[in-house]
């Protein structure tokens, strides 16, 4: 539990942000929300569907943050806020 803590501390965001990040990507979602962070998408696009899937779920699943950005673009959605 202490290397999710101290993983989570190192992506940098307030306890509140940090805990809607938590809700969306799972405990285990520091480096998914860090990398999200870093090529810009937005925690309130982790409901945004995107061929048929969530992008949280494509996340999870492994997609990394920049396929999701570039398949957001292909299908002219933006994951920015």
């Amino acid at each position: 539990m202490r290397t999710l803590a101290r993983t989570w501390a190192r992506v940098g965001l307030r306890p509140e942000e940090m805990q809607a990040w938590i809700a969306a990507l799972g405990v285990d979602g520091a480096v998914i929300a860090r990398d999200c962070r870093t090529v810009g998408i937005a925690l309130s696009a982790m409901g945004v569907v995107l061929d048929g899937k969530r992008v949280r779920e494509r996340l999870r699943g492994g997609e990394s943050a920049f396929s999701a950005m570039a398949r957001a673009a292909a299908c002219g959605r933006s994951l920015k806020d």
